[in-house]
Formats: structure tokens, sequence, C-alpha cells
């Protein structure tokens, strides 16, 4: 389940456009890893590999690989310079 903040749903809504989760590749050697999603503005360069949803009003645009676990979008803003991260990922 995606949820996004109230704060970064303002932030997306003032940008205009769809969002997509990016999955960082797998660490599959010596243990199993993966990182968090990266947001990304815009439309996933391979559409076939994503199911569409709409979020509050946002077209999210979620991986098909994304594990089912309770995740939020959420807004984090460092001198100024504003970003969405992933809250709710676990590593392995």
């Amino acid at each position: 389940m995606l949820t996004i903040s109230p704060q970064a749903l303002e932030y997306i809504k003032t940008r205009n456009q769809a969002i997509y989760l990016e999955l960082p590749p797998l660490i599959d050697c010596c243990i199993h890893l993966r990182e968090a999603p990266i947001i990304r503005f815009g439309a996933p360069p391979n559409l076939a590999a994503y199911k569409t949803k709409n979020i509050d009003g946002i077209t999210v645009y979620i991986p098909d690989d994304l594990p089912d676990i309770p995740l939020t979008i959420d807004l984090s803003s460092f001198f100024g310079y504003k970003r969405l991260v992933i809250e709710g990922w676990r590593l392995a």
C-alpha cells in the first residue's frame, strides 16, 4: 500500500506532473539487498514494467516488482532543497 503525505502531495501538485518509483538494482551476491526506491517526476522509460495508480489525484507509476509493504511518499527538505523520499522501506 502506497500513500502520500500532505506535504509531499502539495509539493507534487506544484510540479503538475506524474511521479514514478524507480527501484535500484538488486545486490544479490553474498547478501540480498535493495535500497529504497527513488521518486522521479514524469513517466518511466519502460511503461510495460509499471502499473498506474491514482493516489489523491496524482498519477503514480508503481514498478510491478515493488514489494507489497506499507510505504509513504514524504517530503524532505535540507537548506531549502526539497526532494521526495520513501518512508517505511526495509533493506532486506
